[in-house]
């Protein structure tokens, strides 16, 4: 039977387990000591998120999604209750934080076209669990550059309420998953980092290759970017004040990792043009999309990884679940431990 709390991060993961470990953590964050009852409920969470996915784990696929972001939503509850200051369960928005829309018109029809429509699925955010968590973790995302260890935290300005995005985009911009989507599609959205520094008096400089930077270049010059291609090689670059304006869309690989440790670091193409999500908000986004539609609309869910007419984008959808599984927890973690050092740093 598999366990979770036989992987390395969900070791890590354990510390959210304890009291003790919760309160000190919480201390180390807000400098400030939290009483029992609020580590407790932290950690009925993170319990229950452990349950979840090991359930999940040893689930068949017509209810693995669902279970899967019963999992998400519980672990980003805790790392929400242990992130916000001074409040508890009480103080927390009811709510997923994300709503469908209009998903019974776009499902609508014969089976295969309705399959085929999937990617055409829409979510809004909304008051609740996502808008908090994005809130409290500063919508950050954490960088690797060619490192196992987070070599930077950058906090994008948080999306605002209503804001739609459907499933097909957020597909497109995980590196993890964009080369089994359908040919049809998307062109290419990510560019591999391969170096980066950034200063506030030199400012932000990449270089990427320049074949794969060719379909987001468009999108980065508008917002201000200059562009210096040399043969294969593109340097991608501008000031300061315009890099802390319009910060790039970045995303890692969490499960092609260089080596099987390192995370991949690359520069996609923006959701929107004024909108930035952290990957965690993204991982938190896809389960919820596979979550739903495994939960209200099981027909198409059990058509889809069954094999029938209209079915193109399982490969991507099977790739989606495997990914959210493993990241997510990874993501949480690593977030934790990163405010945690960015807090005792001098």
């Amino acid at each position: 039977m598999t366990d979770p709390m036989s992987n390395d991060t969900w070791q890590h993961l354990l510390g959210l387990e304890s009291v003790d470990v919760v309160c000190e953590w919480h201390r180390q964050v807000h400098d400030r000591q939290l009483n029992t009852r609020r580590a407790s409920e932290i950690v009925s969470s993170a319990k229950q998120a452990r349950e979840y996915f090991r359930n999940s784990a040893n689930s068949a696929h017509t209810v693995r999604p669902l279970l899967t972001f019963y999992g998400i939503a519980s672990l980003a509850r805790a790392a929400l209750l242990l992130l916000k200051p001074g409040s508890g369960e009480e103080s927390l928005t009811r709510g997923h934080g994300l709503e469908t829309v209009d998903w019974s018109n776009t499902l609508s029809g014969e089976l295969p076209s309705a399959l085929v429509a999937i990617g055409s699925l829409k979510v809004r955010t909304s008051a609740g669990l996502f808008n908090d968590l994005l809130t409290q973790t500063g919508n950050r995302i954490c960088i690797h550059v060619r490192s196992s260890a987070v070599d930077w935290g950058l906090n994008y300005e948080l999306p605002p309420l209503g804001t739609e995005l459907t499933l097909e985009t957020l597909l497109a911009i995980l590196p993890d998953l964009h080369k089994l989507l359908p040919r049809t599609a998307h062109g290419s959205s990510h560019a591999i980092v391969n170096e980066m520094t950034y200063s506030d008096a030199g400012g932000f400089l990449a270089t990427v290759s320049s074949k794969q930077f060719e379909a987001l270049r468009d999108s980065y010059m508008e917002l201000g970017y200059e562009v210096v291609q040399t043969g294969e090689v593109s340097q991608v670059k501008c000031s300061s004040q315009n890099f802390q304006a319009s910060i790039p869309q970045f995303m890692h690989t969490y499960v092609d990792k260089m080596f099987g440790t390192i995370p991949r670091l690359y520069i996609v193409k923006p959701v929107q043009r004024s909108t930035r999500i952290s990957q965690l908000g993204i991982t938190y986004m896809l389960s919820y999309f596979l979550g739903m539609l495994t939960r209200y609309f099981p027909t198409h869910w059990i058509a889809l990884h069954g094999g029938a007419k209209g079915d193109g984008l399982w490969p991507a959808i099977h790739a989606t679940q495997t990914y959210v599984e493993q990241a997510f927890p990874e993501l949480t973690i690593e977030l934790v431990h990163d405010m945690l050092i960015e807090r005792e740093a001098p």
